[in-house]
């Protein structure tokens, strides 16, 4: 009796064995879906009291935080107005609720929490991933900031071409790592959908 395909696909995804491919076209469409839904609902989520609660100490810890370690490397001082930089040469840099990291943040945990692999692990590898996006939220501000000290004009060109894609591209990485390494929900050949049962 043949086996039926469908049959035997839905126990490859339930078994959290399926090959990278497979993994990868997951991971893209939770991405995807991720910000279909996100920018739907932005201006809504924006208003989110523990979002902006969370968007606020964030932005006084880095409008705190850049100063204090670019100062001491330059001649004149960085200087906080609000919720801007005002930096040496008159141009400023200011914090807005997108340079929280709030979207990422929410990203990695929904992603996380979806993805198979063992319970136990991801009660570590989460809180881990919150904390890589919280540093590079930090890095990006001071690289923003460090950049608009020399070409102030292409503030938004590098906020959109280089740390836009910087992010996902350290998403993508933690989530392989998952599923590679600290999971092992998948393998870089197809033995196992071969192997697979109904």
């Amino acid at each position: 009796m043949p086996v039926n395909p469908i049959r035997r696909f839905t126990a490859v995804i339930k078994s959290g064995k399926y090959p990278f491919l497979i993994q990868i076209w997951i991971f893209l469409l939770i991405i995807l879906f991720f910000q279909l839904l996100w920018e739907s609902f932005e201006k809504v989520l924006n208003t989110v009291p523990l979002f902006v609660a969370l968007s606020e100490k964030t932005g006084d810890i880095l409008l705190t935080l850049t100063p204090w370690i670019i100062n001491p490397l330059i001649s004149h001082d960085i200087t906080r107005n609000g919720i801007s930089l005002i930096l040496p040469s008159g141009f400023y840099v200011s914090y807005f609720f997108y340079l929280s990291g709030i979207k990422q943040l929410c990203l990695v945990i929904i992603l996380f929490i979806i993805v198979p692999g063992p319970w136990r692990k991801k009660l570590w590898y989460i809180p881990l991933n919150i904390l890589m996006i919280l540093l590079f939220v930090v890095i990006r501000f001071l690289m923003l900031t460090m950049h608009c000290l020399i070409y102030p004009e292409h503030l938004h060109l590098i906020q959109d071409l280089l740390f836009g894609p910087m992010f996902y591209s350290e998403i993508f990485f933690s989530w392989m790592a998952w599923v590679l390494l600290v999971a092992r929900t998948a393998k870089l050949n197809s033995r196992r959908v071969q192997a697979a049962g109904p």
